[in-house]
């Protein structure tokens, strides 16, 4: 009796791995992050991207706004509306700004309490808001102060 079933076996695996079947592809994993980027020294106030081009700043958090939304992928790029968020350049004072996805490192984002570009790059910071609620963003050497620190709010 042991012996049929053993035979079985070894005449129905191969059978049902040589089956026809059509592949299914994983699904991407989700994203790391998603929702707004606040302040920390206003939870009001939305880190906003745009359309290509667009300087990242600060501005009053807005149920509905894409420039609002962003996600963090595995691989540690944010996108804005389906672009990427890069440093112009990496230098004390570069700006952030929307552009579309190359995936390379320079799109690449570390993410604890403050927003860093790259593994070892400078920190987004907030250094200054205007009249009519509109902050400036630039990268700063990294100090763990109020206006480096930013954290994800579900929208």
């Amino acid at each position: 009796m042991a012996t049929r079933r053993t035979l079985a076996l070894f005449v129905a695996v191969p059978a049902l791995l040589a089956a026809p079947g059509t592949a299914v592809a994983a699904p991407a994993p989700p994203p790391l992050l998603q929702g707004w980027i606040v302040t920390e020294q206003a939870p009001g106030r939305c880190l906003t991207g745009g359309v290509i081009g667009t300087v990242v700043h600060t501005s009053a958090c807005r149920p509905g706004r894409p420039a609002q939304s962003f996600y963090q992928t595995s691989e540690g790029h944010f996108t804005n509306n389906g672009n990427c968020v890069e440093p112009d350049k990496r230098t004390r004072g570069g700006i952030v700004r929307v552009t579309a996805c190359t995936y390379t490192n320079d799109q690449d984002w570390w993410f604890s309490t403050t927003l860093r570009a790259g593994r070892f790059g400078r920190c987004v910071t907030e250094v200054s808001v205007d009249k009519a609620g509109r902050g400036t963003v630039r990268l700063r050497d990294c100090a763990d102060t109020v206006n480096q620190r930013w954290r994800i709010r579900a929208r």
